[in-house]
């Protein structure tokens, strides 16, 4: 793991954007299938439950729209009717992981903007990992810019946080493991669900 930033940053974190291919998947597909098949880590999945258990919102945002967004689209399902998730915030529960798809380059700034807004943050508050040029823009105007070690060097020449597991391997996990630990978080302390 690379982090080369003031961990006074970490602090500051109160919602993880992330991209979807190469990152919360192994950004290989399968092709010729009926579907559109993806390699993903439940470490990730852990990870995401991770951040999420200590009041991180957590925002996917993809190019990938339609047929081709199914994959994550089921998993952010999956992710919002775990039972920490059917539970107020306020009363030991989740917030809902956010998911926006067919939001690419600069469309991504745009769906930040509009979460942001809604929540009542702003990017001053907000993480993001990316791994690829379609990332960069909103990776410029996040506070903490993260990227797996498999990004291309042009992404990880501008993180600040660099995983030690490839995207849709573990590189989300490194990401919440690292925040945990800076926050001086026991994750035994947190319910895994």
């Amino acid at each position: 793991m690379v982090f080369n930033a003031d961990k006074k940053l970490v602090e500051r974190v109160k919602i993880f954007f992330s991209d979807v291919d190469g990152v919360f998947t192994n950004n290989q597909v399968l092709e010729g299938a009926t579907h559109k098949g993806k390699w993903r880590s439940y470490y990730d999945g852990q990870g995401t439950s991770l951040l999420r258990a200590i009041g991180i919102r957590v925002c996917f945002i993809t190019n990938e729209k339609d047929e081709s967004a199914k994959a994550i689209s089921d998993v952010v399902a999956k992710l919002n009717k775990l039972p920490s998730s059917e539970k107020n915030p306020g009363d030991g529960g989740w917030h809902h992981v956010k998911l926006y798809t067919g939001m690419g380059g600069t469309k991504k700034i745009i769906a930040a903007e509009e979460y942001l807004a809604e929540v009542g943050l702003s990017f001053d508050d907000a993480a993001f990992m990316g791994d690829d040029l379609v990332d960069v823009p909103l990776l410029r105007r996040v506070a903490l810019r993260a990227a797996p070690i498999s990004a291309e060097k042009i992404v990880k020449d501008i993180a600040h946080f660099i995983s030690e597991r490839p995207g849709g391997n573990g590189a989300i996990r490194d990401f919440a493991n690292f925040i945990l630990e800076c926050r001086g978080v026991d994750p035994f302390t947190l319910s895994p669900q």
